[in-house]
């Protein structure tokens, strides 16, 4: 089988190299952009047979590196691959298999706050074609990611969770320490905006359960964060941020 990069087009690789050789020194169109581009993005897609569907990309920076799925429908997630952001330019892949064969489409574009523009390439019909690509970022109820200022010990440093949301129920994780890569939450819930969900840390006696309760109103959550530390449990201030 074929790797994906042995796929690409001459159109592809050019764009490839200029990002791997980083942004040009006072190019405006490569000023990195303020905002983040964490979270939910959407956009139309005609389908070979003449439907329309609305793809979903969740994004997320993860130690400088770009990472995310995406999917048709629920449940149809598929990690991307070879991403890359440089400056305000943003690439990845999406490889599915289709009878027995692996169907690679790229996506580039430019990203400008709320909307990233650019191109898909792909083999889906069987011949290469390229498409025009308009991606939007879309907040579905507490869907994307979530960051707030945490403390513990004294130390402070900026907390995330990435929820995903299918009917009243929440799923998603929270980055871990060492080994354990991510901490996936449990019984989450939203109903009327109010959130819920737990996280477990450790195992048997050591095992701390943290609680997190909120209303969220747009692109913010306001609650409360209940643990127990060294015996004693607590209950702190919780204020999440979704990015703009």
């Amino acid at each position: 089988m074929n790797r994906p990069f042995e796929l690409m087009s001459v159109q592809t690789l050019t764009l490839l190299l200029l990002l791997l050789r980083g942004p040009a020194s006072g190019a405006e169109g490569n000023a990195q952009p303020t905002s983040t581009i964490d979270g939910t993005w959407r956009w139309s897609f005609t389908m070979p047979d003449g439907t329309v569907a609305k793809p979903k990309l969740l994004l997320e920076m993860e130690e400088g590196k770009l990472t995310g799925t995406t999917s048709f429908r629920p449940g149809s997630e598929t990690a991307i691959t070879n991403a890359m952001l440089v400056g305000n330019q943003v690439r990845f892949q999406v490889v599915r298999e289709r009878d027995g064969q692996p169907i690679v489409t790229t996506y580039w574009g430019a990203w400008s706050g709320k909307i990233i523009k650019g191109k898909v390439e792909s083999n889906w019909a069987g011949a290469k074609q390229v498409y025009d690509w308009q991606a939007e970022r879309a907040h579905e109820g507490a869907e994307g990611i979530w960051k707030w200022i945490a403390s513990f010990r004294g130390r402070k440093y900026e907390a995330r969770v990435k929820l995903e949301q299918e009917g009243e129920k929440l799923t998603g994780y929270l980055p871990g320490f060492g080994r354990v890569r991510r901490i996936p939450i449990k019984n989450g819930s939203i109903k009327n905006g109010d959130i819920y969900f737990e996280v477990e840390r450790g195992t048997g006696e050591n095992k701390v359960v943290t609680v997190y309760k909120g209303k969220q109103t747009g692109d913010t959550i306001k609650g409360t964060i209940e643990s127990e530390v060294d015996g004693k449990k607590q209950e702190v201030k919780w204020e999440a941020k979704r990015p703009d």
